[in-house]
C-alpha cells in the first residue's frame, strides 16, 4: 500500500504476526478487517491472496487475487500468483498465459519464466520448456529447485551430460534435497552406473522416499543381481502404494528369475489388470508360456499405437511373436517379430564398421607375442571360469551343468572386464604400456568380486557371453583360468538373438544382417584366439551337447577339473536365480527341440541366410 496511517500499519503487522505464527482464523479475521478499509487496494488484495492460498483455501485466493488483478493489470505478481494457483488445480495452459504475462511485465522475473518452462513441460512441450528453464537459472543461479527442474528438461531434450550437472549442483546447493538426489540417481541408472545410483539412493532419507522413488531403486538393485534386497525394497513401496507399477513388476522378475512361475504369474496378472497396455507383464507371461491368445488384440494395439514408447511398443510385439508361433502362424509370428525389432533398431542401431575397427585392434593388440611375453603377470590362481560365445549360444546351460557342483559358484552375467576396459584410456592399444603388476592386482579384484557371494568356494563362473572380445584380457589376467566357448548353428542362434527382447544393449540381434555381421567378426575373433591364446579354449557345440549331453558334459567337466557326476545333467533341478533370456528353458530337462528351428522360417530368414553366405566368400 502506498500511505499507511500509523494504525493501520500496526494493524497490517499484527496479520501478518499472525499468519507467520500459524494462527490462520486469527489472521484471517485482522486480514478482513483490513480489506474493509482499503477494498480497493491492490496490494493488499494480493498479500491476502497470497495468505490464502498458503492456509490452502485456492477458491480464496484466486477470489483476492483476480480482484487485485482488475486495480492492477499488469502486476507482474499478481499473474505469476495466479499462474501458480491454475498450475496447482491443473489448469496448465491458463498457468501459461499468466507465467507469460508476468515475463512480458517484468522480464527477469525467474520464478515465472520457472513456473512457464515447468508449464510447457507439463504440457508435453519440452523443447519450449527448456529456453525458459534456462533463463530462470540464469537469474537465480544457486536456486536449487530451478536446478533440478532445468536437469529434468534437459535430460527430457536429450542433453544427459547437462542434467547430470544440474541434478550435481541442485545437491551441492541443498544436500537435502531428495528431489534432485532421486533424479540424478534415475539419470545414472539410465546411463547403466548402477553402483552410483544405489549409492544416492542410500544416502537418502528413506522414509520419506516416495513409492514411485522406493520402485526405481528396487530396480536398480535388480540391476546389480542383489535380489533379496531389490525385493525388500520393493515391497517397501508396495507398503507405502499397492499400485506402484515399478514395484509390482520387480517383485514379479524376482520370482520369475527364482523359478516361481505360479507368483510371477499371480502379480503379473495384477499388473495388467492396473494397466492393460503393461507390455512387460505379457511379455513375462509369454516367457513363462501363461499368456493366453485372448491376449493378442491388445498386445496388437499397443504395437500399433505410434503413440506410445517405441520399447513398450516392441516388448508388445516380442509377446505377440510368442503368442502367434506358440500357435503355428508363422508368417504372422515373424511379421510381429520383424515390427518390433524395427523399433528397436531405431533405438540401437547396429554399427558394423566401429565393431570392426574395435576388433582388428584388439587383434592387433593381443597378439601372440604380446600374451607369451606378458604371460606371468596375472593372478598365477586357479578359479575363475568364462563361459562365452554368441548370445543364444548355449551359455546358460553350461553354467547350468556346472553349477551342480558344490565347488563352483555361478555368477551369471557379469561385466567385469568390459567396466575394465572402459576404465583403461586408450583401450585396447594402452594395454602395452601399463605397469607389469597392473595384471595381477586388476585380477585379484575381479576374482574377488566373482566369488564375493561364496568366497568358500573355488571356482566362480563369469557367463557373459561377449566376452569373446576379451580374451585376451582373460589370458593376460588369469593364466590359469578355464575359458569355454560355446558354438551353435548360426542361423539357429541368429533366429534365437531376432527373437530375444534383450534387456543388454546387444544390437546386432534387431537386424539379420547385422547378426550375420556380427557372427563372422566373432568367428574371426575365436579363430585369432585359438592361435593367440596361451590359456587352452575349450569348445561346447551346442547341438551336440542337447542331442547327447553326457559325453560332452563329461569332457566340459574334465576341462574344468571337476570329477564327474551324472547328477549335472539334471539342470532343471538347479534351485537358483536366473537372470537371463533362458530363465524358462533351463528349468526343462535338456532336450534337443530347439535345434532346426530356423527352418520354420526359412523363407523370411532368407536375409540371414544370404549375408551368411557372404561372409563365407
Amino acid at each position: 500500500m502506498a500511505l499507511l496511517s500509523t494504525s493501520t500499519s500496526r494493524d497490517l503487522g499484527r496479520a501478518r504476526a499472525l499468519a507467520a505464527r500459524g494462527d490462520v482464523a486469527a489472521a484471517r479475521e485482522a486480514y478482513k478487517a483490513l480489506l474493509a478499509q482499503a477494498q480497493r487496494d491492490a496490494a493488499l488484495l494480493t498479500e491476502v491472496g497470497v495468505f490464502e492460498a498458503s492456509a490452502g483455501n485456492a477458491a480464496a485466493a484466486r477470489r483476492h487475487l483476480e480482484k487485485a488483478l482488475k486495480l492492477s493489470p499488469s502486476n507482474p505478481d499478481i499473474h505469476y500468483n495466479l499462474a501458480e494457483l491454475a498450475r496447482q488445480a491443473g489448469a496448465i495452459a491458463l498457468a501459461e498465459r499468466h507465467y507469460r504475462r508476468a515475463i512480458a511485465a517484468s522480464p527477469d522475473h525467474a520464478d515465472a519464466h520457472y513456473g512457464l518452462g515447468e508449464s510447457l513441460r507439463l504440457l508435453g512441450r519440452k523443447e519450449e520448456a527448456l529456453p525458459f528453464l534456462i533463463r530462470a537459472h540464469e537469474l537465480a543461479p544457486q536456486d536449487p529447485e530451478i536446478l533440478n527442474c532445468l536437469g529434468i528438461s534437459l535430460e527430457e531434450n536429450g542433453h544427459q551430460d547437462d542434467a547430470e550437472q544440474a541434478f550435481r549442483r541442485a545437491l551441492a546447493a541443498d544436500p537435502r534435497y531428495q528431489d534432485a538426489r532421486c533424479n540424478l540417481a534415475a539419470l545414472l541408472a539410465e546411463r547403466q552406473d548402477y553402483q552410483a545410483a544405489d549409492r544416492l539412493f542410500a544416502e537418502s532419507d528413506r522414509a520419506a522416499l516416495p513409492a514411485v522413488m522406493l520402485g526405481r531403486w528396487a530396480n536398480i538393485l535388480l540391476s546389480l543381481r542383489r535380489r533379496e534386497d531389490a525385493a525388500s525394497i520393493a515391497e517397501e513401496a508396495l507398503r507405502k502404494d499397492p499400485r506402484e507399477l515399478t514395484a509390482l513388476n520387480v517383485k514379479a522378475t524376482v520370482l520369475q528369475r527364482k523359478g516361481h512361475f505360479d507368483e510371477a504369474e499371480q502379480v503379473a496378472r495384477a499388473i495388467i489388470k492396473l494397466d492393460p497396455r503393461h507390455a512387460d507383464s505379457y511379455q513375462r507371461l509369454a516367457t513363462m508360456r501363461r499368456l493366453g491368445e485372448d491376449a493378442m488384440e491388445p498386445l496388437r494395439r499397443i504395437l500399433g499405437d505410434k503413440s506410445l514408447p517405441p520399447e513398450q511398443r516392441a516388448t508388445a510385439g516380442f509377446a505377440l511373436y510368442a503368442l502367434l508361433d506358440r500357435r503355428g502362424d508363422y508368417p504372422a509370428a515373424f511379421t510381429a517379430l520383424s515390427q518390433a525389432n524395427a523399433l528397436r533398431a531405431e533405438q540401437r542401431p547396429y554399427k558394423p564398421d566401429y565393431h570392426e575397427q574395435l576388433a582388428n585392434r584388439v587383434m592387433a593388440t593381443f597378439d601372440r607375442d604380446f600374451l607369451a611375453s606378458r604371460f606371468g603377470e596375472g593372478m598365477d590362481e586357479p578359479g575363475p571360469i568364462f563361459i562365452l560365445g554368441m548370445p543364444r549360444s548355449g551359455t546358460t546351460l553350461v553354467e547350468q551343468i556346472l553349477a551342480a557342483y558344490p565347488q563352483v559358484h555361478p555368477g551369471g552375467e557379469r561385466n567385469d572386464l568390459n567396466r575394465l576396459a572402459r576404465s583403461m584410456s586408450g583401450y585396447p592399444e594402452q594395454a602395452g604400456i601399463v605397469a607389469s603388476d597392473w595384471a595381477r592386482g586388476n585380477a585379484l579384484e575381479i576374482f574377488a568380486d566373482m566369488r564375493a557371494e561364496a568366497p568358500e568356494k573355488p571356482f566362480a563362473t563369469n557367463k557373459a557371453p561377449g566376452n569373446y572380445m576379451f580374451i585376451g584380457l582373460i589370458a593376460w589376467l588369469f593364466p590359469r583360468a578355464r575359458i569355454i566357448y560355446c558354438k551353435r548353428d548360426p542361423l539357429d542362434n541368429g533366429l534365437s538373438c531376432f527373437e530375444q527382447n534383450f534387456e543388454l544393449d546387444i544390437s546386432f540381434s534387431t537386424d539379420l544382417r547385422a547378426f550375420a555381421h556380427a557372427y563372422r567378426l566373432h568367428e574371426r575373433l575365436m579363430s585369432h584366439w585359438f592361435r593367440a591364446s596361451p590359456v587352452p579354449i575349450h569348445t561346447v557345440a551346442y547341438e551336440a551337447l542337447v542331442r547327447e549331453p553326457e559325453p560332452h558334459a563329461r569332457a566340459l567337466v574334465d576341462y574344468v577339473g571337476l570329477p564327474w557326476d551324472a547328477e549335472c545333467l539334471s539342470t532343471e533341478h538347479r534351485d537358483r536365480p536366473i537372470d537371463t533370456a533362458s530363465v524358462w528353458q533351463v528349468r526343462q530337462p535338456i532336450n534337443a527341440g530347439a535345434i532346426g528351428k530356423w527352418r520354420r522360417y526359412e523363407r523370411e530368414l532368407a536375409p540371414l541366410i544370404e549375408a551368411l553366405r557372404e561372409g563365407e566368400e
